[in-house]
């Protein structure tokens, strides 16, 4: 008798942890560097200039468009810098049913203040060590004139703490290479020392999935759409 009494016991616990199981959504944050523009090519901080985008990035966001094709969004959010508007416009031409585009203020790129528009070996030259402090932890310097990291991680996770309460399933976030390292930095409580140690390549994919409120990083700096062939880049999955 106690021994069919445990069994029972054990049956329903395992009912109750398979129901549990289905209960708990896995959502997914799908973030995407803009594409690329004149001052990408030629290596030079942007900022919150607003750099369009050129040819060629047209030709990478429309790469990324059929990389997405059939990944319904519940969200699509941008900066409002052009670089990013724009490779979220073209993208979401080709999902079906997309959802208003949002744009947000908080996800535009950090200032880099005196250094925007200046070549990395231009400021590595005339600020030397300042430039090396910074890249080992951005949260430690600040670009004269520019932007401290932990007030982009403020307005980041400002942006994030509506998607992270709501209830959508697929959020997709196009924004900008200091704006997703806050991002990842923020979501999975690593030390901010690692930012410029990620790399984003442009209109490269960074997914961090949510399951029971914890994040984890799905994949990272994903750009294989800009090397596949206009049909192959709807088969990735």
């Amino acid at each position: 008798m106690f021994g069919r009494a445990m069994c029972i016991r054990r049956n329903t616990v395992k009912y109750i942890w398979r129901c549990s199981i289905k209960l708990i959504k896995l959502r997914r944050i799908l973030f995407a560097r803009h594409a690329q523009t004149d001052w990408n090519d030629s290596s030079r901080y942007q900022g919150r200039t607003d750099v369009p985008l050129n040819g060629g990035g047209r030709r990478q966001a429309e790469s990324l468009a059929r990389r997405l094709a059939s990944w319904k969004a519940d969200r699509v959010l941008s900066s409002t810098l052009v670089r990013a508007r724009e490779t979220a416009e073209i993208v979401m031409e080709k999902m079906p049913d997309p959802p208003a585009l949002e744009l947000s203020e908080d996800l535009v790129e950090l200032d880099f203040g005196e250094w925007e528009g200046m070549s990395v070996s231009e400021v590595r030259q005339r600020y030397g060590e300042l430039y090396e402090r910074w890249r080992d932890d951005p949260s430690s310097v600040d670009p004269p004139k520019g932007e401290p990291f932990d007030d982009v991680i403020r307005r980041v996770n400002r942006a994030m703490s509506p998607i992270l309460s709501s209830d959508a399933e697929r959020v997709l976030v196009i924004c900008h290479g200091g704006t997703i390292r806050a991002a990842v930095v923020s979501l999975l409580g690593a030390p901010s020392s690692i930012a410029w140690r990620i790399r984003i390549d442009n209109c490269a994919l960074f997914a961090v999935d949510i399951l029971a409120g914890r994040c984890s990083l799905a994949f990272a700096n994903d750009a294989l759409h800009l090397f596949a062939g206009s049909v192959r880049a709807e088969q990735i999955p």
